[in-house]
């Protein structure tokens, strides 16, 4: 008997890791993973598509939106993933055909030192304004960069009004500087961070992150944790009674889901249970309960 006949409830990868010891497959559990549900695949689709775009004169982008634990970053990263950076030994430069940055919570000239921070080109400590952005455009063209993603798009909002309008006038500036598309990326307040530049809002199409109802979308997400989560036998995760419970403890929101999960699945393992039932949920229900009120 194969390993996937053996564990038909696993991808293929994880059926493997399935064999493996207690403590090996905790610590697998407590990795990163990103967890494919249709929201994301539409949202990584939109980023694929602008990714191909040709340079426009009036380049559209996007604004993923979420609460935080929804997974913006998660979807970030999988979309960098697909378009990873190279050596590129026979050019001029690395190749980073995307590239990701977070807005600084203290940006006083726009986005531009972080560009070059992220890209190995510290500014110097002197340098003019318009050199330092001068300088960020040419490199951004250099490494062959097609999007340029800001994270944390919300934090343009803790500067003052003269930082905010500078914060807007820098990603317009690029924008209609590369032809590229921007994507930016953050909480609720991003939609008031761009709201206050017309132009910028206009060319920011809105991918909302939105909690899970209890529904089949749900389902779905869970059954995707449970084809990640080397356990022996299948938990049946989508299973509407479950799927409830899991649901009113986490309220839907994908970190909250990844976290309840993890422990459920450590819980299992350490048990000789080998499954993610009610009363593995419970027991992790209860003990976070117990963690707060020990607070």
């Amino acid at each position: 008997m194969t390993r996937e006949e053996r564990y038909p409830h696993l991808h293929p990868n994880v059926a493997r890791m399935a064999e493996q010891s207690n403590e090996r497959r905790i610590k697998y559990i407590e990795q990163d993973r990103f967890v494919v549900h249709r929201r994301a695949e539409e949202i990584l689709t939109e980023l694929e598509t602008l990714y191909r775009m040709e340079d426009s004169v009036r380049p559209q982008g996007r604004l993923i939106v979420g609460r935080s634990l929804m997974g913006k970053s998660a979807v970030i990263d999988q979309f960098m993933k697909n378009h990873r950076a190279t050596d590129n030994p026979d050019g001029p430069a690395a190749l980073v055909p995307v590239l990701s940055i977070q807005y600084p919570d203290t940006a006083k000239e726009g986005i531009y030192p972080e560009i070059l921070r992220k890209l190995n080109a510290v500014p110097s400590s002197n340098a003019k304004p318009h050199q330092v952005r001068a300088d960020a455009i040419s490199l951004v063209q250099t490494v062959g960069c097609r999007i340029i993603i800001i994270d944390e798009i919300h934090n343009l909002l803790e500067g003052s009004a003269t930082a905010q309008r500078k914060g807007l006038n820098s990603i317009k500036y690029l924008m209609n500087e590369l032809r590229r598309p921007i994507v930016a990326a953050g909480t609720a307040e991003a939609v008031n961070a761009v709201r206050a530049d017309e132009q910028i809002s206009s060319r920011l199409k809105q991918l909302p992150l939105k909690r899970f109802k209890d529904d089949e979308d749900f389902m779905e997400l869970l059954a995707g944790f449970e084809m990640l989560l080397p356990l022996r036998r299948p938990s049946a995760l989508d299973d509407s009674s479950l799927a409830s419970l899991i649901h009113r403890a986490t309220l839907g929101v994908t970190g909250n889901v990844s976290d309840l999960l993890n422990k459920a699945a450590i819980t299992a393992i350490k048990s000789g249970n080998e499954l993610i039932s009610e009363e593995e949920i419970t027991q992790c229900i209860g003990e976070e309960i117990a963690d707060i009120a020990d607070l």
